[in-house]
């Protein structure tokens, strides 16, 4: 099977679906999008060759900047402030927002599927502040529109034992173009089983989810404690851009979704 194409849009420092892409070696990564100047220079650093087309905005409504068709797969991180419980949930007031440039980008470029990930708060966040109209609906009818049926679920990385517990909501869309030999098995059932055997291997090992106890009451346990003041620019992007990474275990739940959907083809 040939790979499948993939462009990163809202990509960060390219430790989601970029690394996770990767690490299945089933995706070819053709290209990115980010303005942040140091995951710039990570995703440059990291991934040698690999085009970076900036802003996403600039890239869906300014003719694309040379980004070509042939496109297998869009995955996308839109920022997640305009939705989250810990800000003002503005959505589409919200200038951060990148949902539209994504959907455009999507409607452009017809890829067979679509990746997105953000936090669960996008579930019900109102489509502007005091509306009734659901965000995320707006996104499954656009999505629709374009020509895509839509499947999600939420899940967390601490089912990974990672640093950092959060829940993340996954969302994999699918052409309508596309035929199936068979009806393809709920993706949450699959999830399900996999986390059960995570779970089990993770008992067989005595891990447990987030820092150790130790590490939160003594932070110099880290290299770079978390939580700790520094002057250095350089330690501030460093953290900020950790605080927007996706566990790429997390980004392949989604992408192993495509894999299986491509091999009932």
């Amino acid at each position: 099977m040939a790979k499948l194409r993939q462009l990163d849009l809202c990509s960060g420092v390219g430790a989601g679906f970029a690394l996770a892409g990767l690490q299945l070696g089933e995706f070819e990564l053709i290209g990115f999008s980010e303005i942040d100047e140091y995951c710039c220079d990570r995703l440059q650093s990291l991934y040698p060759g690999v085009h970076n087309y900036g802003d996403i905005k600039s890239l869906a409504f300014e003719g694309g900047w040379g980004l070509k068709q042939g496109i297998d797969i869009i995955t996308a991180s839109p920022p997640c402030q305009p939705f989250s419980i810990q800000g003002k949930r503005l959505a589409a007031a919200d200038e951060r927002n990148c949902f539209p440039a994504m959907l455009r980008i999507v409607e452009n470029y017809q890829p067979k599927y679509l990746c997105i990930e953000n936090v669960r708060g996008l579930l019900n966040c109102p489509f502007n502040p005091g509306s009734d109209l659901s965000y995320f609906g707006y996104v499954l009818k656009e999505l629709y529109r374009c020509g895509y049926d839509a499947e999600w679920l939420c899940v967390s990385s601490g089912a990974f034992a990672s640093p950092f517990d959060r829940g993340r909501l996954l969302l994999v869309a699918c052409s309508h173009s596309i035929i199936y030999k068979r009806e393809p098995t709920p993706w949450a059932e699959q999830v399900r089983n996999f986390f059960e055997e995570e779970r089990t291997n993770q008992k067989r090992r005595g891990i447990k989810p987030g820092y150790p106890l130790r590490v939160v009451r003594n932070p110099q346990h880290l290299a770079r404690p978390l939580g700790i003041p520094n002057g250095s620019r350089i330690i501030r992007k460093q953290r900020s851009a950790a605080g927007n990474i996706l566990d790429p275990r997390i980004a392949a739940i989604a992408l192993q979704r495509i894999l299986y959907l491509e091999s009932i083809l």
